[in-house]
C-alpha cells in the first residue's frame, strides 16, 4: 500500500509540474501578446514594415477639373480640384485595428472632402497667433458650426489650409476602414479619398504618415496549438489515471469480488488460506489438476512444484515466489506482486512458454497480514519477448525513482529525459524488432562519433567535423534513440508489414520524420538546453534526408541537399541504413556484411556525405564484432 501511494504522489507531482509548466508557458505567451497589442507603431510615406501607407494622385478621368472665374480676394483666379487617395495595407497576421492618418501641408491650398471618416484640421499653426482645431464629417456638417477659416464657392466648401498645416484622417470602421486584416498570403487594405484645390498653376504638395496599432489573439500562432495539444494529452492522461486510482481504490477486496475481477485475466486460479493452510482450485490446466488433487496443504503443494514445470533458472525465483514464510511478509504494504517465469519444453523443443503469476490479497487479518489470497497465471509470452529488454530498463529505471523519492524531492527535468530515453526504445520496439533498432542504432552512432572525435584530437580529422567536440558528441549520441519517436503515429499494421509498402502505406510511413520532430519540440523545448534540443531535433527531422537531395520530408525544394543537411542527421543516416541492412526485419532477412558494406560504399556521395565515407571504414571491424556479438 505504502508503494502504491509513493507511485499515486510521484505521478500526480508530475502531473503538477507539467501543469504549471504549462500555466507558466501560457502565461509568458499572454504577456508577450499583450506586449505585442499595446504597442504604439509609426510609418511614412514609402517605408517599409508590418503595415504601409501611400497618399497619391487618383488619375483617369476623375484626377483633377477647373474651376473657373472665381472670385477671391479682389481678383479673379481660376482653382484646380484633385482627388486623391490614401492606402492602407496590413502585411502581418495580425488585426490592424487602430489607425490614424497624418497628412502635413506643405504648400498653400484647400480641402473640399474626404471620405469615409472623419479629419481633424489643424489650421493657421504658423500664420496666427492661435492655431484652430475642428474635427468635421466633411460629407456630412452643418456651415455654423465650422469655426475654421473657410468660404464656399458654389455651394462648395473650401478650408484654408497653409505651409505647416495638417489633417488627422480617422477612420471610419462602419464603412469597413477598420479593423484591416491580412486573407489567406494576401494583404489586407482599405483606401480612403480626399479633394484638394489650389490655384491654377500651383502645386499641391504633401508628405504623409499613419500612427497605427496591431491586435493578435491569444490563441493565433502555432505556439498556442502546440500548449492546446498539450493540455488535451495531458488532460486525457490524467483522467486515465485518476480512473485508474479510483477503480482500484474503491474495489472491494472481499474474496468473490477480486475472483469476478480477475477470472477474465487468469488462465489458472487457486484460492489459498494462508491461516489454515488450505487451497481451492478454481481454474486449473489438466497437468496442475493432477499435480494440485494430490495435495490438501497449499504449504506442501507450493513448496513441491517440480522442477519439470519451469527452466532451471527459474526454479530458485520460482521457490522464493511461491514461499509461504516470505509471503504474508511482502503482500504485508501490498495488495499484489507478481513475476514472470518460462517453462520447459513440456511438448517437445521450442514449445517452453513465459506465463506471469500473481498472487493478489483477498481478505487480511486484524494485523493487517494477508489471510486469503489468489494466485493466478497467465500466458504472456508474446509480451514478454517483445518488450523484455524495455521492461528491464523501465523497472530498473522505477526502482531507481522509488528509492530517489524516499531521500529527497523528485528532479523533474531527469525525470523528462529518460522518459523520453524510454520512449525512445519502446517505440523502436513496436516494428516487431524487439526495441533492438534503438539500442543497436545508438551503438552505431557512439562507434562513428567517437572515431570522429578520435581523429579531431589527434589532429587527423575532416575540417567539417571539427565543430564535434566531446559535449556535442555526447549530445549527438543521447539524442539517437529518439530518431523514431513520430513512430508511435504510424499503424502498426504498417510498421509490421512482411511485405512492401503501398505508395499510400510509404507515404504514411514518411510522416514520421516530421513527427518525430514534433514531439522532440513539445517535449523537450522549454526543459533542456537549447544546443541539445536543436541536436535531437535534427537527427529527428532530417534522419531521412540524402546528400544528393531526394530524401524526405523536405529534401531539395526545403534546402536539404549535401552540406544543408546538420551534419548530427548525416551521421545517423549511415547508422539508421547500415542496421537496417544487417539486421533482421519482419520483411527480409540480414545481408551478409560484405554486401552490406557495397551498398553503404556505393551510397556514399549519393544518399550519404561523402566524407564520412574513410569514418565509415575505419569503423568497419568494430562495427561487425558488435552485430556479430549481438546478433537477433
Amino acid at each position: 500500500m505504502e508503494k502504491e501511494r509513493r507511485i499515486n504522489i510521484i505521478v500526480f507531482g508530475i502531473f503538477g509540474v507539467l501543469l504549471i509548466a504549462g500555466l507558466l508557458f501560457f502565461f509568458v505567451h499572454v504577456y508577450e501578446t499583450d506586449k505585442f497589442n499595446a504597442r504604439r507603431r509609426i510609418v511614412g510615406e514609402g517605408e517599409r514594415a508590418e503595415c504601409t501607407v501611400q497618399l497619391y494622385p487618383r488619375g483617369g478621368l476623375a484626377d483633377s477639373w477647373d474651376k473657373r472665374d472665381i472670385e477671391f480676394m479682389g481678383e479673379i483666379v481660376t482653382f484646380t480640384g484633385s482627388t486623391y487617395d490614401c492606402t492602407v495595407m496590413n502585411f502581418s497576421d495580425a488585426e490592424l485595428t487602430e489607425w490614424k492618418l497624418r497628412i502635413n501641408i506643405k504648400k498653400e491650398c484647400y480641402i473640399n472632402n474626404s471620405w469615409c471618416g472623419t479629419v481633424e484640421i489643424h489650421q493657421h499653426r504658423k500664420t496666427y497667433p492661435e492655431e484652430i482645431v475642428q474635427e468635421l464629417d466633411l460629407r456630412n456638417y452643418s456651415e455654423s458650426e465650422i469655426r475654421l477659416e473657410h468660404f464656399y464657392v458654389a455651394e462648395d466648401l473650401y478650408i484654408s489650409l497653409s505651409d505647416g498645416d495638417y489633417i488627422i484622417y480617422n477612420p471610419s470602421e462602419v464603412s469597413g476602414e477598420l479593423p484591416v486584416r491580412a486573407f489567406g498570403n494576401e494583404a489586407g487594405k482599405t483606401t480612403v479619398g480626399f479633394i484638394f484645390y489650389h490655384k491654377k498653376g500651383e502645386r499641391l504638395d504633401f508628405s504623409c504618415s499613419m500612427f497605427y496599432r496591431l491586435t493578435r489573439s491569444c490563441l493565433q500562432g502555432t505556439r498556442p496549438k502546440l500548449l492546446l495539444a498539450a493540455f488535451a494529452l495531458w488532460l486525457v492522461l490524467l483522467v486515465i489515471r485518476v480512473t485508474f486510482v479510483l477503480t482500484f481504490s474503491n474495489l472491494k477486496r472481499d474474496t468473490n469480488s477480486v475472483i469476478r475481477a480477475v477470472s477474465g485475466i487468469y488462465t489458472i486460479l487457486y484460492k489459498a488460506n494462508l491461516e489454515n493452510d488450505t487451497f481451492q482450485e478454481i481454474r486449473a490446466s489438466d497437468v496442475l489438476h493432477e499435480f494440485f488433487g494430490k495435495h490438501t496443504s497449499i504449504r506442501e503443494a507450493l513448496d513441491g512444484i517440480p522442477e519439470e514445470f519451469y527452466i532451471p533458472e527459474n526454479m530458485r525465483e520460482v521457490r522464493e515466489f511461491f514461499d509461504i514464510d516470505t509471503m504474508k511478509e511482502r503482500l504485508r504494504d501490498t495488495d499484489n506482486c507478481s513475476a514472470d517465469f518460462k517453462s520447459r519444453d513440456l511438448y517437445g523443443p521450442g514449445t517452453g512458454r513465459w506465463f506471469r503469476s500473481s498472487l493478489i490479497v483477498c481478505k487480511r487479518n486484524g494485523r493487517n497480514e494477508p489471510v486469503e489470497v489468489i494466485c493466478g497465471t497467465r500466458d504472456v509470452d508474446s509480451e514478454v519477448r517483445e518488450h523484455e529488454e524495455h521492461k528491464m530498463m523501465l523497472e530498473r529505471f522505477a526502482t531507481e525513482l522509488s528509492d530517489e523519492v524516499a531521500k529527497q524531492t523528485v528532479h523533474v527535468l531527469e525525470i523528462q529525459r529518460r522518459i523520453v530515453s524510454s520512449l525512445g526504445d519502446m517505440i523502436g520496439s513496436r516494428d516487431g524488432n524487439t526495441g533492438g533498432h534503438v539500442k543497436r542504432t545508438s551503438e552505431v552512432m557512439k562507434i562513428l562519433v567517437d572515431e570522429i572525435i578520435r581523429r579531431n584530437r589527434a589532429g587527423t580529422g575532416n575540417p567539417k567535423f571539427s565543430r564535434i567536440s566531446k559535449k556535442k558528441g555526447e549530445d549527438i549520441i543521447r539524442a539517437a534513440p529518439m530518431h523514431d519517436l513520430g513512430k508511435i503515429f504510424i499503424d502498426t499494421k504498417i510498421l509490421c508489414k512482411p511485405g512492401k509498402l503501398d505508395a499510400d502505406e510509404y507515404a504514411i510511413m514518411k510522416t514520421h520524420a516530421e513527427h518525430s520532430g514534433e514531439i522532440v519540440n513539445l517535449v523537450l523545448r522549454d526543459v533542456e538546453e537549447e544546443s541539445f534540443v536543436d541536436t535531437a531535433f535534427n537527427i529527428a527531422r532530417y534522419h531521412h534526408e540524402r546528400w544528393d537531395g531526394l530524401g524526405y520530408p523536405e529534401g531539395k525544394d526545403g534546402g536539404m541537399v549535401g552540406e544543408g543537411i546538420p551534419v548530427e542527421a548525416r551521421i545517423m543516416s549511415v547508422a539508421d541504413v547500415y542496421d537496417a541492412l544487417v539486421s533482421k526485419r519482419c520483411y527480409k532477412e540480414p545481408m551478409s556484411f560484405e554486401m552490406a558494406c557495397r551498398i553503404m560504399i556505393d551510397g556514399m556521395g549519393k544518399q550519404f556525405d561523402p566524407d564520412l565515407e574513410n569514418i565509415f571504414v575505419a569503423c568497419l571491424k568494430k562495427l561487425e564484432k558488435y552485430y556479430s556479438e549481438n546478433a537477433d
